[in-house]
């Protein structure tokens, strides 16, 4: 058997970048042959999907010392609502996942993270319809554990240089707002205004305030 440490990029758009690193769960899996670059691989214990949809692999290689393939693969979610996302990673680490990346045991004094259990609820409908707008509220109305989330989101951003002006106005405004062109003779709202007010500020600074 072939052991595979295997990492998966979740990119959840917006507010995140397509192309940004995303959140990075890893585990290991076996495989009866050798890996390669392209190779799809499905299993329920994988993912969630009913459907074998599978992993892609990408960028395999082969760790000579160690003696196991290295790979990774994407996988990108459009207009989520952020208060699903953490359903949505905890999803994820029930069926094994851990958060970090096969590439911390390359760096020195930086041990690995074991993600906790978590169950997720099930919410009701009116439950549903609030979450799904959570993130365009003050931090004033939502529960703090998002807000701890919330928070822990754009750090992530930053330090990915994902989507930097957008993470600028998350901070800025304390909620993520859609980015949307407002119809013929609609005025934009006050909140959008500052929304858009704050992404065109990020973009004005030097290039040292951005990455401070």
């Amino acid at each position: 058997m072939y052991t595979v440490c295997l990492d998966l990029h979740l990119r959840f758009v917006p507010p995140m970048s397509e192309h940004a690193p995303g959140i990075v769960l890893t585990r290991t899996i076996e495989l009866p042959f050798p890996a390669y670059s392209g190779l799809v691989v499905y299993g329920a214990e994988l993912d969630e999907c009913p459907d074998p949809l599978g992993l892609h692999l990408t960028d395999v290689i082969w760790d000579i010392d160690r003696s196991v393939f290295l790979a990774h693969s994407v996988i990108v979610s459009h207009d989520e609502p952020l208060a699903f996302i953490p359903d949505t990673i905890r999803g994820w680490l029930e069926r094994g996942w851990k958060l970090g990346s096969y590439r911390d045991v390359y760096l020195a004094n930086h041990p690995e993270d074991d993600a906790e259990e978590a169950t997720a609820s099930t919410p009701d409908d009116d439950e549903f319809d609030r979450m799904e707008r959570l993130h365009t509220l003050p931090k004033t109305r939502r529960d703090p554990d998002f807000n701890r989330f919330f928070k822990a989101l754009i750090r992530e951003m930053s330090d990915g240089y994902n989507n930097l002006s957008v993470a600028y106005a998350m901070d800025k405004l304390g909620r993520l707002l859609p980015d949307q062109k407002p119809k013929a003779g609609e005025q934009l709202s006050d909140i959008v205004r500052r929304w858009r007010d704050a992404c065109s500020e990020f973009e004005q600074l030097d290039s040292d305030a951005q990455t401070a």
